[in-house]
């Protein structure tokens, strides 16, 4: 059965990486290039698994010692993988190359010792009487480290991702989260064989990676383009993202409810976050040019309900005001002291409010008046509107009848 496994999990590992590398739908392409390298390493490590297993490395010892040495190229391709996917315009620099190099020293090594034993399965110092810390077994700890990296990627993409757009549902990556979630749970079985040996644990490693496989593979395939704008608002889009670091409060802001208005003013809102920090950058507005754009998007939110329109995008609103993307992310930032994605979401519930207390309610669900309001979905409406009201829409909708 074990090697069943590791010949499926190797064959599906290759499928896979080719369909990665020649994406069906063209999106995220060098992200997926690099991720389908990844993928590739994972196959051929079974691929030597099912070698050391068969003793088929004998008669194939130059194949088995290339598969050891790019084992040391998981980690780092995962990484580069996934800055891909968060960076837009990201250019591979110089100093990633030192990422490389703990490959290069074993693969040199693994050459110089042709016909002696391998580098690999050197060991470092003893563990116990039975087990000792070989080379191959600084992988799972380096991938430990990698993780916690990627981990904290993801998070600041996903909280940078509300400077740009107020649907985030689709480009969140979270199933890159949900995937590496499962990797760590399977670097936890590596590290069991590698360094402890539990027998029940072992006799599961097998399965979990084709687990995570099966996974990679259904939203691999399923995943949309990220950063889907105008090649020409690409460049001012990243540049948005890197030089802007805006944490407003993440507490309900119930003010609203009690205020009684249609929308938030400017002055509520002021007073409902914190000053965002920034990285220091010139101030791209004047004055008066803040306070003359400042009317036109208010028109532009509550005269033509533009927030109703369910991926509305930073570049959109650029558009529609007839200034660059910097000057419109600078005076959302500036006026109401506050991303993107909530100046919106915030519209949003109130529109949501007005439908949830008129004769409308009769005639739609939850998941109209999300959809009638500007969400994309039933979930994020739920998490938003109780966010920033304090309850829920069916409670809110029920206190109302009351």
């Amino acid at each position: 059965m074990n090697l069943f496994l590791i010949c499926f999990i190797s064959g599906a590992s290759f499928l896979l990486s080719f369909l990665l590398f020649f994406h069906p739908l063209q999106q995220n392409t060098v992200a997926n290039r690099w991720l389908s390298f990844v993928v590739f390493i994972i196959g051929a490590a079974f691929v030597g698994t099912y070698m050391l297993k068969t003793g088929a490395y004998a008669s194939q010892v130059f194949l088995f010692k290339l598969i050891n040495s790019i084992q040391f190229l998981l980690a780092p391709s995962l990484l580069i993988s996934i800055q891909y996917f968060v960076n837009p315009t990201k250019v591979f620099r110089k100093i990633e190359w030192l990422h490389f190099v703990p490959f290069v020293i074993v693969l040199l090594a693994e050459i110089l010792s042709y016909g002696k034993q391998d580098v690999s399965t050197f060991p470092l110092f003893d563990i116990n009487k039975e087990r000792s810390f070989l080379v191959r077994d600084i992988l799972p700890l380096v991938m430990c480290f990698y993780l916690l990296k990627l981990f904290s990627i993801l998070s600041t993409h996903k909280r940078k991702l509300k400077l740009i757009t107020s649907n985030i549902d689709h480009i969140n990556l979270d199933w890159i989260t949900q995937l590496l979630m499962i990797l760590s749970f399977s670097v936890i079985f590596w590290i069991n064989d590698a360094l402890i040996g539990l027998p029940y644990i072992s006799n599961l490693t097998n399965f979990v990676h084709a687990t995570a496989i099966f996974f990679a593979a259904y939203f691999s395939i399923k995943q949309k383009a990220i950063f889907s704008f105008k090649e020409n608002d690409i460049k001012q889009i990243a540049e948005v993202l890197e030089f802007n670091n805006y944490e407003p409060k993440e507490e309900p802001i119930s003010l609203m409810l009690e205020s009684g208005e249609d929308t938030p003013s400017q002055k509520e809102t002021e007073t409902l976050n914190e000053h965002p920090t920034e990285k220091s950058k010139p101030k791209r507005l004047k004055t008066d040019q803040i306070n003359s754009l400042s009317e036109k998007l208010s028109s532009l939110m509550e005269k033509e309900k533009l927030y109703l329109e369910n991926d509305l995008d930073l570049p959109t609103v650029a558009e529609k005001l007839g200034i660059s993307i910097h000057e419109t992310s600078f005076l959302i930032n500036d006026v109401t002291k506050d991303n993107f994605y909530n100046f919106i979401n915030k519209y949003r519930v109130e529109e949501a409010k007005r439908l949830l207390t008129s004769t409308a309610i009769a005639e739609l669900n939850i998941l109209g008046i999300a959809f009638a309001s500007g969400f994309n979905s039933k979930t994020t409406f739920n998490t938003t509107f109780k966010k920033i009201v304090g309850i829920s829409p069916s409670q809110f909708s029920k206190e109302q009848k009351k």
